[in-house]
């Protein structure tokens, strides 16, 4: 009987589950174009407010986390680099090393493993500000005062976000390539001008591209998503559950975005 009971369970929380994420993707789709219409309200703001907002921010996505980055990337960049190296005579493949690093570094490892850093940095500390502000009643307080809260708190962190994760994204893709470079010179050499002229040789505008179109769609789409269940916290005790939420749904946006971008560039 118990595990009939179970069977019969099973539906009714996938059912749940369901209506509640659609629930979630119309309320977000509310939150967007409440954002679009704010827009009528800039006149109204002064932007040396908005300017100190977007400062603030782009210093703790990407100045805060530059030394995080250029670590991770210079163990990525080293790691990928000698076992590449290493392993592509075996095949008789190594005249496509420079292909191989564009393909792991700049096309996946860079624009992804940035993203994810700033998701789990930067992303939950925007919603923790965000539902405290709104806890506290400072939210509150700016809507009296007159102040459109979704155009002075969400739209300067997304100009800060892209600004950020774009030249995160090129200095974790420099830093990995050349930094790397240096690492794998302690287990194997490899003459400098070799390596630089097969990077050139493998590196084609189309990777520009894609890597563009990510950076952009990294850096609208984590603050947009951490904005809004930062508004959505009713008690101080929803937080930390809202902050898991913003985060593991972001998470996995991320890597269907970041798939779906690969599919359509080079496939």
């Amino acid at each position: 009987m118990g595990r009939d009971m179970d069977f019969t369970v099973i539906p009714g929380r996938t059912g749940r589950r369901v209506i509640g994420f659609w629930r979630d993707v119309l309320d977000f789709r509310d939150f967007l174009r409440s954002i679009i219409t704010s827009f009528q309200s800039l006149r109204y703001i002064r932007l040396r407010s908005l300017y100190a907002i977007v400062v603030n921010q782009i210093r703790f996505t990407g100045i805060d986390a530059l030394l995080f980055v250029i670590l991770i990337a210079l163990m990525i960049g080293g790691t990928v680099i000698i076992q590449a190296s290493t392993n592509l005579p075996r095949f008789g493949i190594e005249g496509f090393l420079g292909n191989i690093l564009v393909i792991i570094i700049a096309r996946e490892l860079g624009p992804l493993v940035t993203a994810l850093i700033v998701i789990s940095r930067s992303g939950s500390a925007m919603v923790t500000e965000i539902a405290v502000q709104k806890w506290s009643r400072e939210i509150l307080s700016m809507e009296i005062m007159g102040i459109d809260t979704r155009l002075y708190i969400v739209i300067p962190r997304v100009i800060a976000s892209i600004l950020s994760i774009t030249s995160l994204i090129v200095i974790f893709d420099t830093v990995a390539f050349f930094g790397g470079y240096l690492i794998s010179l302690t287990t194997i050499y490899i003459p400098a001008d070799q390596f630089l002229q097969a990077l050139l040789d493998a590196f084609s505008f189309k990777d520009l591209v894609s890597a563009l179109i990510k950076s952009f769609t990294y850096g609208t789409l984590i603050p947009l998503i951490a904005c809004y269940y930062g508004f959505l916290p009713r008690s101080k005790f929803e937080v930390p559950v809202y902050v898991s939420r913003a985060v593991i749904r972001t998470l996995f946006l991320i890597f269907v975005i970041n798939a779906f971008i690969s599919v359509i560039f080079y496939f």
